[in-house]
């Protein structure tokens, strides 16, 4: 258990306490006598914090770090930057950019020097001159400010105040970023939008409340990129007057309208939303696919079609006048997507020209001195007829692939950019890795380790642009299929609060101490230890890595290994992975993993196996399991609803890991008795696929005690009693098989 060091704070550091005649405790005002009084001899009882509040990004940082020392009892004096040389005594704490007066301020208390500071750079220094005792973030522009501030609220959380030191901090990867597949509207979908969470996340979408929310968290957890992905956004964000039947009022979902605003009021949210978002230094890009044109479609002229001329004009002023109306949008993105398959790469490339490129031009023609990144997918198409085309861009281009295919949750280290990206473009070409989790949905995952490596695995230097991460078949907005859920409903981001700090907070710092996350957990669960559940929630977030490298799909329509069920889509098998399709399915390219038919050939002919077995891979699995079951045995969640289904997504992620090592053995088993005939190995199989059917019953009943039953488009509603069924049937495949 965390030491709480509420009631010896600064003592090492920060003593000779100096309270101020103006104080405040919550907002509320406490003269210097009450406050005294109040607090028993020794006892910390003020803090003056001194941001420049005419930096919303500085001034946001500031009101979290009172709010968190307020909940460790300590009276929090907010303070104007301009008052720091006036004030010589008491614990002080400086949230500010390296402008000169703080820096003169920072040598007088006799603070170490600081390096060059640059974007998004920070550093925490502790000074002691005399009375003045004072902790100082100072970054190299307004977002490493916020940045410092909030690094100074996460040690009071996870270690207590005294516990902050000199640190000197910059981004690893500068650019850490979320995709969102946004569901604008039923007429406006983003990739595919029939899934319970799309549907019930599209009336939040024109929800200011929501958006303030989000982004305040986003920044907390060290994103400074949303791209927002539509495949045809913009009826639902300007007007053009060429074509004034194209923007669209209102929202509606699946069953209907669901709100009423209009063009006008839509377009006003969206310059709130991005002007909040680049108060807490987060960019808002437009990612798109092709060729979509939404409820333009059949208006003015508008078919749909890349040999349409009106659809290139009507697209092209679109781009044009999104950013005239946005001042504030750091860039847009295209896809040669789905609608575009049938059309040669050049003519592919052409049209994005024509549309896209062209567009940007016109912007420029407009506002020669606006800076706009522009973003083209690596996807259905050949670098060269792109770079003949865009490489005119004022601001030149990047490029954009998905990094691990659908499957982030596959291996830290996926060879697929080495082999696929990276021979066919230039090595000073930037990138930006776009992170699939088309993996998790529903459960809570944890693993600094994997995320740390994954990170650290990207092409160094010039190659990598930035990365953002997020899912094809799912809103991340408010979670939707909680039992027990909050009003208004917790955001995504929140529920998996863990899983997205890590992968932004690792992002800014690889090598961020894993004590501060084991502080962290037990700051937000204190009724259990934090260290056990911390060990816990890592070993049960490794099974779904070792599935996947196992039993290998590349695109979310193969596989969901939640569900352990795909789409039946093109190639996909239809519904349920049986153990006959375990038997039969690849292993992930550079695993280190033997599939079940080569190893059954292996055995049975005496050759020589290289890499681990699948009952190697079983056992490294039910190992994971073990751990995870031992550390959160006993504990509870006594009445914290978070900490109860965080404890069950433990649990149920570790049942899930022994269905899956048992099913692997028993394919194993079955390849075997198929090749052989040997019944011991056919009565193995039906023994290894009995404790599947047993670990899978667990599962599903700690799914069914928490959440709702939820449509994945495409993937149909997750049913664990209907999988049940065929889990079942996987014993009579093996008693039948011949």
């Amino acid at each position: 258990m965390k030491v709480k060091y509420i009631h010896v704070l600064f003592i090492s550091v920060l003593t000779a306490m100096v309270v101020p005649n103006e104080t405040f405790a919550n907002g509320v005002p406490v003269d210097e006598a009450s406050a005294k009084a109040d607090q028993p001899e020794g006892k910390v009882v003020q803090v003056n914090l001194f941001f420049d509040d005419s930096e919303p990004a500085i001034a946001f940082a500031a009101k979290d770090l009172k709010d968190i020392l307020s909940e460790e009892a300590i009276t929090v004096s907010m303070k104007p930057l301009a008052d720091l040389p006036s004030n010589s005594g008491g614990s002080q704490i400086v949230i500010a950019k390296n402008d000169p007066q703080v820096l003169a301020a920072l040598n007088a208390a006799g603070g170490a020097a600081l390096k060059t500071l640059g974007e998004q750079d920070y550093v925490l220094r502790v000074t002691a001159a005399r009375d003045n005792k004072a902790i100082w973030a100072i970054g190299g522009d307004r977002t490493g400010a916020m940045y410092g501030g909030i690094h100074i609220g996460e040690i009071v959380k996870a270690f207590g105040l005294e516990a902050v030191k000199d640190e000197d901090q910059s981004p690893y990867i500068t650019k850490r970023g979320i995709k969102f597949n946004i569901p604008l509207d039923d007429r406006l979908p983003s990739h595919d939008d029939r899934g319970t969470a799309a549907q019930m996340n599209i009336v939040h979408i024109w929800d200011f409340d929501f958006w303030t929310e989000y982004l305040d968290l986003l920044a907390r957890q060290r994103y400074n990129v949303l791209s927002l992905w539509n495949k045809h956004p913009f009826p639902a964000m300007v007007k053009l007057d060429d074509y004034p039947q194209v923007a669209t009022d209102d929202v509606y979902n699946m069953s209907g309208k669901v709100l009423d605003i209009s063009i006008d009021q839509k377009i006003d949210l969206w310059k709130r939303i991005m002007d909040y978002a680049h108060d807490r230094g987060i960019e808002i890009y437009i990612i798109t696919w092709n060729i979509h044109m939404g409820t333009a479609r059949g208006k003015h002229g508008i078919r749909e079609s890349a040999h349409n001329e009106e659809d290139i004009n009507y697209l092209r002023k679109s781009v044009k006048e999104l950013f005239l109306t946005y001042p504030r949008l750091a860039g847009i993105g295209v896809t040669a997507g789905e609608n575009m398959q049938d059309i040669p790469d050049e003519q592919k490339e052409a049209w994005l020209w024509e549309t896209y490129g062209k567009g940007i031009q016109d912007v420029h023609a407009v506002q020669p001195g606006r800076h706009i990144r522009f973003i083209h997918r690596f996807w259905w198409t050949d670098f060269d007829e792109i770079d003949s085309r865009f490489n005119q861009l004022k601001d030149g281009y990047d490029m954009s692939f998905k990094y691990a295919k659908a499957r982030i949750y596959s291996s830290p280290a996926p060879p697929f950019a080495e082999k696929e990206l990276l021979p066919h473009i230039p090595d000073n070409m930037a990138t930006w890795w776009n992170l699939r989790n088309d993996d998790i949905y529903n459960l809570r995952w944890g693993d600094p380790e994997y995320v740390k490596h994954f990170i650290l695995n990207f092409p160094k230097g010039e190659k990598t642009a930035g990365y953002y991460m997020g899912s094809d078949r799912y809103a991340w907005g408010r979670e939707s299929i909680s039992k027990h859920p909050l009003s208004p409903r917790m955001l995504e981001n929140e529920k998996h609060w863990y899983s997205f700090l890590l992968w932004g907070r690792l992002g800014y710092d690889p090598e961020t101490p894993v004590g501060l996350f084991k502080g962290l957990i037990e700051r937000r669960f204190p009724a259990v230890s934090g260290e056990d559940l911390f060990v816990a929630w890592q070993a049960a977030s490794e099974v779904i890595p070792l599935v996947n490298q196992f039993h290998w799909f590349a695109w979310d329509y193969l596989w969901w290994p939640e569900a352990g069920i795909s789409s039946g889509s093109g190639k996909a098998i239809a519904g349920y992975h049986d153990i006959i399709a375990f038997i039969n399915t690849p292993v992930m390219d550079g695993s280190g993993f033997i599939n079940i038919t080569d190893y059954a050939d292996a055995v049975l002919h005496n050759k020589t196996i290289q890499g681990k077995t699948p009952l190697e891979v079983a056992d490294m699995i039910e190992a994971s399991v073990k751990t995870a079951l031992e550390k959160t045995a006993g504990m509870k969640g006594d009445g914290n609803n978070e900490l109860s289904e965080t404890l069950g997504d433990i649990r149920a992620m570790a049942y899930l890991g022994n269905y899956y090592a048992a099913k692997i053995r028993g394919g194993a088993n079955l390849r075997l008795y198929q090749v052989s005939r040997a019944d011991e190995y056919k009565t193995a199989a039906i023994a290894n696929l009995e404790e599947a059917l047993t670990n899978w019953q667990e599962y599903a009943k700690i799914l069914d005690a928490q959440y709702i039953k939820m449509n994945i488009s495409i993937q149909r509603v997750f049913d664990w009693d209907k999988i049940e069924i065929e889990v079942r049937e996987d014993i009579n495949i093996a008693r039948n098989v011949e």
